[in-house]
């Protein structure tokens, strides 16, 4: 199994990741020794060019931690320097139609799935990983299975045909962005809504109808609990930022008294 989430939901197990919005890799590495099974590293709104990224995911990997990479958009740009660095696994904002997703998949995955631009680059050690020496047809397949493909249902449209998209070939799981699908139902960040807990439970259950992963991000950890409890197989919780920030104001008031 050449990616360590899908074997996690392969074998019926749950998995905690957190967003990575800091460009610094000593704090990626410290990320190492938590425990955490994945970590997001946020092109979208963070400050990461490519050969940042590139570090990012190398020192995620040297943690064994599943590296993520939420791209800015659909196109071959974002898609390619991702994948081809070694990401496994994408998460795709911003997405509204079904072929918005359908773009997706074809950029990122090799045929027959897709048509992905062939190159053996960084991510699968310029071609001399064992999963990458064979034919060109056992490369693309392994890529294929190396990288998650997990558009993002935070908006209406996307929830609207979500049954669609996740039955997609080249669709690995959903992630579920709570605070914008909040606000493009016209109800921010009110999560105790009936209508946004129902959106919630129809984007689950077409995940598990369609036997993929369903992602979602979380606020705390007693949020993260309640959802992985309601059968969420896997849990973003929080930002880096917020959390290195919360620990160290925790303890500086415990000093202080």
């Amino acid at each position: 199994m050449l990616n360590r989430l899908r074997e996690k939901f392969e074998k019926g197990e749950q998995a905690i990741g957190t967003f990575f919005c800091m460009s610094n890799v000593a704090v990626m590495e410290c990320l190492g020794y938590t425990g955490l099974d994945y970590v997001i590293i946020d092109t979208e709104h963070g400050v990461f060019d490519t050969q940042p990224m590139s570090d990012l995911i190398k020192a995620a990997e040297h943690g064994g931690i599943t590296p993520l990479v939420r791209i800015a958009d659909v196109t071959h740009k974002e898609i390619q320097r991702a994948v081809d660095n070694g990401a496994g696994g994408l998460i795709v904002p911003c997405l509204r139609d079904i072929e918005d997703i359908k773009k997706l998949v074809d950029l990122a995955k090799f045929a027959p799935i897709g048509n992905r631009g062939f190159i053996k680059s960084r991510g699968c050690g310029f071609g001399n990983e064992p999963w990458a020496a064979g034919t060109l047809e056992e490369y693309m397949a392994n890529s294929n299975e190396k990288v998650l493909v997990l558009p993002q249902c935070e908006t209406v449209e996307c929830l609207e045909s979500i049954e669609e998209v996740v039955a997609l070939d080249g669709v690995d799981g959903i992630f579920i962005g709570p605070f914008d699908l909040s606000i493009t139902m016209g109800i921010p960040a009110k999560f105790d809504k009936p209508e946004f807990k129902a959106a919630v439970g129809r984007i689950l259950k077409a995940c598990k109808d369609a036997g993929k992963p369903c992602f979602i991000f979380t606020n705390n950890a007693e949020e993260s609990r309640r959802y992985l409890d309601a059968g969420f197989d896997a849990v973003a919780n929080s930002i880096d930022s917020v959390v290195i920030t919360e620990a160290y104001r925790s303890f500086v008031n415990k000093i202080r008294g």
